[in-house]
């Protein structure tokens, strides 16, 4: 049955209840550094006149806590996580609660601690803040050699890899891909353009680009507003292209390769970000010829890769999901609400 605007489309494209994520600092603790500022993607926080930041009314929130990393005093919190009531966009189960990961545990239950694996993974964050500081071609070398020794559908290793450190070329492909996302945000926010978007939908279903976190968040502050260029300012672009005939298709190869990628610059002492917008440019001729890109390749997604700025990584509560446990010996499902375990201690 076909879809139609009022019926399937609009509670898509004009969602309703949706609860951007707040947050709060705490005014006796707080030095009016300005870090918090800095580190939100969105730019949603804002220095008011007692030098104490806070939130700009209405503006985008996602939860991401990168402010609170950023705080060298621990003056911010959490308020409220993001949230949708209801509609296609409901957060299920309403409302999840913010944890931090559980404290480790060996295989008896008794306290433990967390392997060096682990801690790298729990305080590795989304770093979008970059020095001058050049990246040592060697070093980049490295990173690239954990993207191309990742496990594949088939050992099919369907990835191609472009580095870009010219600084011309980052600012040209960032450039193109802003207009091409700003052209699309536009239509969205057209009361009859937005229409025209949904028909294309309609036509091959792909919600997570219409996700209002990314829609009124990722393009309608951050790039449209020009928060920040699409690429970031850094130093370092690598663009992963994948060959669409990929086994099992290519978005699930490229995350396994660009995490491997993510946690050895982390280890050598780089930072760096998944930035998917990138991908519009797979529309610009003048840029996939400059690039050498042709079928079946074409642009997944990118890493840029730099010195942070300042500190930019730590530990954060994630959504807790409800898990469902089949346990060896028991009937049926049991469905862990909240965790057993105590999250960790600040």
């Amino acid at each position: 049955m076909a879809m139609t605007w009022e019926k399937d489309l609009k509670e898509i494209f004009r969602p309703e209840g949706v609860h951007m994520g707040t947050m709060k600092v705490d005014p006796d603790k707080c030095t009016g550094c300005g870090l918090c500022v800095q580190n939100c993607l969105f730019r949603t926080w804002e220095m008011g006149e007692d030098n104490v930041p806070r939130y700009k009314r209405g503006w985008a929130c996602f939860s991401c806590y990168n402010c609170l990393v950023a705080c060298p005093v621990g003056a911010i919190s959490i308020d409220e996580p993001y949230h949708v009531d209801s509609g296609f966009w409901a957060t299920l189960p309403h409302k999840l609660p913010a944890v931090k990961p559980l404290q480790p545990q060996d295989a008896q239950g008794n306290p433990d601690k967390w392997t060096d694996v682990e801690r790298t993974v729990f305080t590795r964050r989304s770093v979008r803040n970059f020095s001058n500081k050049p990246v040592a071609e060697p070093l980049i070398r490295r990173v690239i050699e954990a993207g191309r020794h990742a496990p594949s559908g088939g050992n099919s290793q369907p990835w191609k890899f472009i580095v870009v450190t010219n600084k011309a070329l980052i600012d040209q492909m960032s450039e193109a891909a802003y207009r091409a996302i700003k052209s699309v945000h536009d239509m969205y926010m057209d009361e009859e353009k937005v229409k025209q978007l949904a028909a294309g939908y309609a036509q091959n279903p792909n919600p997570g680009g219409w996700d209002p976190r990314i829609i009124l968040g990722g393009m309608g502050k951050s790039v449209v507003e020009r928060v920040n260029p699409v690429l970031l300012g850094a130093p370092v672009v690598i663009l992963i292209a994948a060959d669409r005939r990929a086994i099992g298709g290519p978005q699930m190869q490229v995350g396994i390769c660009g995490q491997n990628m993510i946690l050895v610059a982390n280890s050598l002492g780089l930072k760096a970000t998944w930035v998917g917008f990138i991908g519009y440019c797979n529309a610009v001729p003048s840029i996939m010829k400059t690039l050498g890109l042709e079928d079946p390749f074409s642009i997944v997604s990118s890493i840029v890769l730099g010195y942070p700025k300042f500190k930019q990584e730590g530990v954060v509560a994630r959504d807790y999901r409800p898990i469902t446990w089949f346990r060896e010996g028991r009937e049926g499902a049991e469905v862990e609400e909240v965790p057993p375990i105590p999250e960790v201690s600040d």
